[in-house]
């Protein structure tokens, strides 16, 4: 099964590890264990369950249409558009993957 390392948003937060199964999106597999991430449509049109993937980003499913134009959009209100953004409702994961809540 896939990892999922959640870095901590602050000192005071540790950071928390998940396995969640293949093919899963995030937010489905977290919510499942027990984390529950920012969300709104669940459907990847709002961004409200974008996160920042630090490594692995090759393990997860490539973004779909929806999942694109969403994104498209937040980088270009976002100061650092180098950062890998996905949105945790839409993003699959096929390997082991470490991310920061946005």
């Amino acid at each position: 099964m896939p990892t999922v390392l959640v870095k901590s948003s602050t000192p005071l937060e540790a950071d928390q590890t998940f396995e969640i199964s293949e093919g899963e999106t995030i937010f489905e597999g977290l919510e499942r264990l027990g984390l529950v991430l920012p969300h709104g449509c669940l459907a990847g049109s709002c961004g409200a369950c974008r996160i920042e993937v630090i490594k692995g980003s090759e393990n997860l499913k490539i973004p779909g249409a929806v999942e694109s134009d969403t994104i498209a959009h937040i980088k270009n209100q976002m100061a650092q558009a180098q950062i890998t953004v996905r949105l945790a409702c839409r993003a699959k994961v096929i390997g082991d993957i470490e991310i920061k809540k946005l």
